[in-house]
């Protein structure tokens, strides 16, 4: 079968396999990435609150709820499976639909002795049927490594950018993604892939029409020489066990008074404002929320883990 090369060591050795061809060298898959991937040129780091300190972050544009199938070949005893060196597989590309940005683990556990290399998801199944291995499993791990251009850059710190380096196999070629969850603890998706949500809260003074934002007001706030600045409040934070890159968005009008960061922000934490209940519905606190709305805007905002990475 084409793309498999399965390796006995007791009869040969077997050679890593040359990759799959790039994905980019396809003018119209490129330029399908390119268009519909959420990148446009270079992610800046927008800053917002969580938690009573500052917190960075981006703004992927994405809309879906719902996390696509992502293969990993893996190997262990019981309900435990480490990943082999092989890229993850999936069906999907920007731009198509039942794409996602984000991605529900399945897991698929390779014959002892294999050492070989499949390049789509088509591939894999069907080897995983020839060679009678156990069927994919899903898990409730979730993976956020949205596909990208290869020019579509993420800032990572001042002056410091990084491209999309985590290569992913989709029928038969090579593509790279921007892994956000490399570094952090594993996330969960509902049994069905389904995204958790959590709230970003954005603030409005009583008596304006534009939020506490820089980039909307196009306004340096702070005086810090930049408009990425905001009152933006998250619900939860990285170290969270509920956190999730995936919000959505309430407007909250606040007291015309309330500082905010053009001076020492009075808000910075969701309890400032709500009182929120263990399901995460929202009460607001008397005299500190005049209004808010729950709104139906989904936002693809992952968190930074550390200055100068993902």
């Amino acid at each position: 079968m084409v793309g498999i090369f399965a390796c006995v060591a007791s009869i040969t050795a077997c050679a890593s396999p040359e990759p799959p061809p790039s994905l980019y060298d396809d003018a119209t898959l490129a330029a399908q990435v390119a268009d519909h991937d959420g990148f446009d040129g270079v992610a800046p780091l927008f800053q917002a609150w969580v938690h009573g300190r500052e917190v960075f972050y981006w703004t992927i544009d994405s809309q879906t709820e719902q996390a696509m199938p992502v293969y990993r070949l893996c190997r262990g005893e019981g309900s435990r499976c480490e990943p082999i060196d092989h890229p993850i597989l999936v069906d999907h590309l920007p731009g198509e639909d039942g794409y996602s940005p984000f991605g529900q683990i399945y897991e698929v556990r390779p014959s002892d002795g294999w050492d070989g290399q499949v390049t789509s998801v088509e591939e894999l199944l069907a080897e995983v049927e020839a060679q009678g291995w156990p069927a994919p499993r899903a898990t409730s791990e979730m993976m956020h490594c949205p596909i990208a251009s290869l020019d579509a850059q993420v800032e990572v710190g001042a002056d410091t950018t990084v491209g999309p380096t985590r290569s992913v196999y989709v029928r038969g070629l090579e593509a790279r993604c921007f892994d956000f969850s490399a570094s952090r603890p594993n996330r969960a998706v509902l049994p069905s892939g389904e995204m958790f949500v959590r709230h970003v809260y954005v603030l409005t003074r009583e008596g304006e029409t534009e939020p506490l934002m820089e980039q909307v007001r196009m306004t340096d706030l702070n005086g810090d020489g930049d408009m990425l600045d905001s009152n933006n409040i998250f619900g939860a934070a990285l170290e969270d066990s509920d956190y999730t890159p995936l919000w959505k968005m309430v407007a909250v009008t606040v007291p015309a008074d309330l500082a905010s960061i053009d001076t020492t922000p009075a808000y910075t934490d969701a309890t400032d404002m709500f009182d929120i209940a263990p399901d995460y519905t929202i009460t607001p606190r008397t005299d500190r929320v005049l209004d808010y709305e729950i709104t139906t805007n989904y936002i693809n905002c992952p968190m930074q883990s550390a200055p100068g990475s993902l």
